[in-house]
């Protein structure tokens, strides 16, 4: 697949998801471009045994996460992130979708942030603006409330 296809095939899906998150059009089209530049680079390194749009959906996340860093804004995860309705680009079971939704809210958040998206704990206590032990507590009591299913 050669970049202008993967361009014209994805751009406009991540521009959308990018642009539930920021509520900016301006700021999602600046990271989605950035976005695709980091592809365009580094599509040499992409295992093709991988999900084409799994790779980008990563890499949309992470520009994400850089931009609310920043700007120094408060992270707010929305309702449409924390579902994991994109369960198809993780392969998330059915049975940690479900167990992830009866968590509270913050319980998820760390969860999601954590174990599907791949941040440090580290790195969430900074987004979050918490102390690391908190986020600590959190992310351990809601793997026991989980039943230890990650």
């Amino acid at each position: 697949m050669d970049f202008d296809q993967i361009y014209n095939e994805y751009f406009d899906r991540i521009y959308y998801k990018i642009l539930s998150t920021v509520k900016n059009a301006e700021d999602a089209e600046d990271i989605a471009q950035e976005v695709f530049i980091s592809v365009y680079k580094n599509l040499k390194s992409f295992r093709e045994e991988s999900n084409i749009y799994t790779w980008i959906y990563r890499i949309a996340i992470n520009k994400t996460y850089d931009f609310f860093r920043k700007k120094k804004l408060n992270l707010e995860l929305n309702d449409e992130i924390l579902s994991v309705e994109s369960s198809e680009d993780f392969n998330i079971p059915i049975l940690l979708e479900e167990k992830l939704k009866e968590l509270p809210f913050q319980e998820r958040e760390i969860v999601v942030l954590k174990d599907i998206y791949g941040y440090k704990l580290r790195e969430i206590a900074d987004m979050k603006e918490m102390n690391i032990s908190t986020v600590k507590t959190i992310y351990y009591k809601a793997i026991k409330d989980m039943g230890g299913v990650i």
